[in-house]
């Protein structure tokens, strides 16, 4: 019986599909080796297809994608203002941040 990995990153199970991929096996011969060696939860038997297929369409890249979604709001003004206020007042709440600055308030509340 082989080892068993614990924790892997999304990338090295990404680099593992692509290898197995390239050597001709098919999707669930895939996910069966990768749920073999790195445990049951590490990614679904959707998720080797969908990657063999993209594989299999010329994607190249391996590495995490920049994904689109909401911008953030948070700017480096935003931090240091928001880092000064708690350090001269170390009980500070996020109540309190929210009635101090306005955009903490819409983005924390809007994200709840």
């Amino acid at each position: 019986m082989f080892k068993t990995i614990d924790r892997s990153g999304s990338c090295e199970v990404r680099a593992l599909i692509k290898f197995l991929n390239a050597r001709n096996l098919r999707p669930c011969e895939i996910y069966r080796q990768i749920s073999e060696t790195y445990r049951e939860n590490v990614t679904s038997e959707g998720m080797v297809r969908k990657w063999v297929k993209m594989f299999n369409e010329g994607r190249g890249n391996v590495p995490e994608e920049v994904r689109s979604g909401r911008p953030s709001v948070i700017t480096e003004e935003l931090v240091s203002c928001i880092d000064e206020k708690v350090r001269s007042n170390r009980r500070f709440t996020i109540s309190d941040l929210s009635m101090n600055f306005q955009t903490f308030h819409d983005l924390y509340y809007t994200r709840l």
